[in-house]
């Protein structure tokens, strides 16, 4: 067993040691190398878009809107997208929730455009708009609901989950 031992830390030993002098003086030679790969271009991120307090003041970025988003508690002039113009200009074809709008065709699936029916104190989000602006809104007709400012279509949602746990039940029965 002691002779086992002996004998492995032995071939051990001369294992290292020709990988030392052997293909390791390559690595060797490249320890402490100076970096002399070109530098990555550095791509800048682009500023926030602009914060605004009313939908007067995005009225020079055509297609924008003074909106809040749910991942920025500051209102600003944001696209359809919810992202920030590009050199002034918008891209978005349709608009997400909150956004101004003329007709429910420039408003995402499950939207309409419409004037909030804001009774008591108005959110935050919504005091940007005057009385009389029409913004994109969760399409209640059709079941869609807000919940954290976006719109779900919660008695699909509910129909789906019964008709999983129905088809579940069934194949339980016929299983056995």
């Amino acid at each position: 067993m002691w002779c086992r031992r002996q004998a492995g830390a032995v071939l051990l030993a001369l294992v290292l040691v020709g990988w030392l002098t052997g293909e390791s003086s390559e690595a060797l030679t490249t320890f402490g190398k100076s970096n002399t790969d070109p530098p990555k271009e550095v791509v800048p991120t682009p500023p926030p878009a602009r914060p605004c307090s009313r939908q007067a003041e995005c009225a020079g970025i055509s297609s924008s809107s003074c909106v809040r988003t749910h991942y920025d508690p500051v209102t600003r002039c944001l696209c359809g997208d919810n992202l920030p113009p590009v050199n002034g200009q918008c891209e978005a074809q349709t608009k997400a929730l909150y956004h101004a709008c003329s007709n429910s065709d420039e408003c995402n699936d499950g939207l309409i455009c419409g004037a909030p029916n804001i009774t008591g104190p108005a959110p935050s989000h919504l005091r940007v708009h005057a009385i009389t602006d029409k913004i994109c809104l969760c399409d209640t007709e059709n079941g869609y609901r807000e919940r954290d400012h976006s719109c779900s279509d919660a008695e699909i949602v509910k129909t789906s989950v019964f008709a999983v746990a129905l088809v579940v039940c069934i194949r339980k029965i016929l299983v056995s």
